[in-house]
């Protein structure tokens, strides 16, 4: 059996068919959960603003605070150096106090923010607020990332001075 054009041209079109509806489908799905997710963020902006500010404040003081503050000591038994020690955790503890009073500064623009977010989920749909939410969260967390690097790059550079006096110091036999 030979395949003539037209059913080549019928698979065709069947598959841009279905590529249509589930387009349309997403979108309408979208706009649906859209819909929902605005109107409870609307008619909960103070129980969520007040979560968010608990959850801000019980990380940055009770996680970020006190895992430098361990790390600053003796953590899990570990002899560690003392001045590097301090130095580090002091230098963290700075960013995280500097990036906490930044987030008291802003604090009143959460207010302001969730209304603009439920409409906008309203309006175009569930996935622009949900991309808007993990771009503020990635800003909101960009201290964490900056110290992470910093302090990668701190460990790179101990391990290639390592590897530098192992090289001098070598014996060969």
């Amino acid at each position: 059996m030979v395949d003539r054009p037209e059913q080549a041209n019928i698979g065709i079109a069947h598959r841009c068919r279905q590529t249509r509806s589930a387009t349309w489908t997403a979108v309408m799905v979208d706009m649906a959960m859209g819909a929902a997710a605005g109107v409870l963020v609307m008619r909960h902006q103070s129980s969520i603003a007040h979560f968010v500010q608990r959850m801000v404040r019980m990380l940055t003081n009770d996680v970020l605070r006190t895992g430098c503050i361990w790390l600053m000591g003796v953590p899990a038994g570990f002899k560690l150096n003392d001045e590097l020690a301090t130095r580090l955790g002091r230098l963290s503890l700075h960013v995280i106090q500097t990036w906490a009073t930044v987030g008291v500064l802003v604090r009143p623009a959460l207010r302001i923010c969730l209304p603009v977010l439920g409409l906008l989920a309203m309006l175009l749909g569930v996935t622009v607020p949900a991309a808007i939410l993990v771009d503020t969260l990635l800003l909101g967390t960009i201290h964490v990332a900056i110290l992470h690097q910093a302090t990668a790059s701190l460990y790179a550079n101990q391990l290639r001075a390592l590897a530098a006096l192992w090289r001098l110091f070598r014996f060969v036999l």
